[in-house]
């Protein structure tokens, strides 16, 4: 395992022992649901600007940054904590490539810094297809890309969301499935026409 992965397992599980960040804690359950699930978009994900909607621990969104040097990494989350954690693991990585921002992603999304300036907007278990749509479409510039991690439902999910996909302007692109450990999972792809 990369040394920058282990220091951060290493700031996740002290931070973690005053503040709960996440429920993940051994070290085999943080390789696999954490890093390898999260690298499951790298195929996706080249260099420009990507901002990772309620984060949480910094899932997949660190991982991204570790592993592309050039890309320019948000880390959005709407719960305080979790964002003085992503704060301190950028500067203890350190990180320079990414930043963390403490908002909710709805009101996010119309302020002028982020309004349609990005070209990846990534969620992992945040939400609903329908409802991830909603707020990842005003962060995207056109021709970006909007990748939503799910494990189930995602063909209802979708069907429920086209009506809304078509009135953010985003088009489905395609729907990766891969196993994870024992785990169905699925990374689905909208672009911003």
């Amino acid at each position: 395992m990369n040394n920058l992965y282990e220091k951060l397992y290493e700031l996740q599980t002290a931070y973690n022992a005053h503040t709960n960040i996440t429920r993940i804690a051994s070290k085999e359950d943080y390789c696999v649901k954490h890093i390898e699930d999260s690298l499951a978009l790298l195929p996706f994900v080249d260099k420009g600007r990507l901002i990772d909607i309620g984060t949480g621990g910094g899932y997949p969104g660190i991982p991204l940054a570790i592993e592309l040097p050039e890309l320019h990494a948000t880390l959005n989350d709407s719960t305080q904590k979790k964002v003085k954690y992503l704060q301190s693991v950028i500067t203890e990585l350190p990180l320079p490539n990414a930043r963390a921002v403490w908002e909710r992603a709805e009101k996010l999304n119309k302020q002028k810094d982020h309004h349609a300036q990005y070209d990846f907007v990534t969620a992992r278990a945040v939400a609903e297809v329908q409802e991830l749509i909603q707020l990842a479409a005003p962060f995207l510039k056109t021709g970006g890309k909007a990748l939503f991690m799910k494990a189930k439902n995602i063909e209802a999910e979708i069907a429920t969301a086209e009506k809304i996909a078509k009135k953010n302007k985003m088009s489905l692109e395609k729907i990766h499935k891969y196993k994870l450990a024992d785990m169905d999972r699925a990374i689905v792809v909208y672009i911003k026409k």
